[in-house]
């Protein structure tokens, strides 16, 4: 029998219009494996209930075709269901896609698709917040917020937000309980990380794996303005970790204490949260498409 499959569509994710999009689906989707379904979302919430939908319909194989806030509304009704999850990253920064060594070439990572090779990975929860790949506090969070109400979408876009942003950004002093240990630091950003980068190879958490059920949390501690560009280097040559101002963790359970209210990167989306966040591993919950 063939397989039932839904593509939900975010029509303007990474600035890039998608009306040819499912003729390139029917190009390249096997037809003889599959029964195939395209919707295109007409807002965040109605992602959310496309996604709702194609779980409850009992879909055999739910794609998201967008960037990272829409493989997220996507994947958090994937979870934990029956049905596998796979992603066509047309974002801005692809984060868990780069990950997962999807191709960012739209034709290949639909070809992917045809050999339906999975894995189980782990998701996470920020307090009621589900997420994949990150879950941030402190500069990150910012940056997002920036992001998100930016003119305009893509990389120069955010390079440009953070590089303004970087030399103004205050470090604040958090309160951050691994699996029941606590430890009082001041930090410029903390990210607690289920993959190990943002996005556009950006590694904020090198060696993070989503398959080992457990977070890797990078604490960047306050540094002088002239070592900013050491810092990014260290970033995008995967060696951040490695770097004399940032401290690392790994734990199940993390709690952030934070000085106010304000809001949480999660997978690349701003979310305004309370002072206290509560951040949990969920192992093994998530089947998706991988090369």
């Amino acid at each position: 029998m063939k397989k039932k499959i839904t593509f939900i569509i975010n029509p303007i994710s990474g600035g890039i219009r998608k009306e040819t999009f499912p003729s390139l689906i029917g190009k390249n989707i096997d037809s003889n494996k599959f029964d195939v379904e395209i919707s295109f979302t007409r807002s965040a919430a109605h992602n959310l209930e496309l996604a709702q939908q194609a779980v409850e319909q009992r879909k055999d194989i739910i794609v998201a075709v967008g960037g990272d806030g829409t493989i997220n509304n996507v994947a958090k009704y994937v979870t934990g269901s029956e049905s596998v999850f796979g992603m066509i990253p047309m974002g801005s920064g692809n984060g868990l896609a780069r990950h997962l060594n999807i191709p960012l070439n739209n034709q290949k990572a639909l070809q992917l698709i045809n050999r339906q090779k999975s894995i189980k990975i782990d998701t996470g929860k920020a307090n009621d917040d589900f997420f994949i790949n990150v879950a941030g506090a402190g500069f990150d969070a910012h940056v997002s917020w920036m992001f998100a109400n930016a003119p305009s979408r893509g990389f120069w876009s955010y390079a440009k937000i953070t590089l303004n942003e970087f030399a103004q950004y205050k470090s604040r002093e958090y309160e951050l309980i691994i699996d029941g240990k606590s430890i009082t630091e001041k930090a410029f950003l903390i990210c607690v990380a289920n993959g190990s980068q943002y996005g556009n190879n950006a590694f904020i958490a090198p060696t993070a794996d989503l398959k080992d059920g457990i977070f890797e949390v990078s604490l960047l501690k306050p540094f002088k303005k002239r070592n900013m560009p050491f810092i990014g280097l260290e970033m995008f040559t995967k060696k951040f970790n490695n770097s004399k101002y940032v401290t690392t963790f790994r734990g199940k359970h993390i709690i952030i204490k934070r000085p106010d209210a304000e809001v949480v990167n999660i997978d690349g989306e701003p979310v305004m949260m309370e002072k206290l966040l509560d951040i949990k591993i969920v192992p093994a919950s998530l089947q998706v498409l991988v090369p």
